[in-house]
């Protein structure tokens, strides 16, 4: 029974991993979209210029 309790909260510690993981992951897709509009504003400003021009 105790070996099965360790194991049991050795689940739970990867489980907070994962979720730590997840997370990382969720941050990096926000920082990629955040480039993405970056390009999409500075695509935008050239055409602007082009007009201008």
């Amino acid at each position: 029974m105790t070996e099965d309790r360790g194991q049991r909260t050795e689940g739970r510690g990867q489980k907070s991993d994962d979720r730590r993981q997840m997370t990382d992951d969720r941050r990096q897709m926000t920082e990629g979209r955040g480039q993405m509009t970056d390009s999409r504003i500075r695509k935008s400003e050239c055409g602007m210029q082009k007009i201008e021009g």
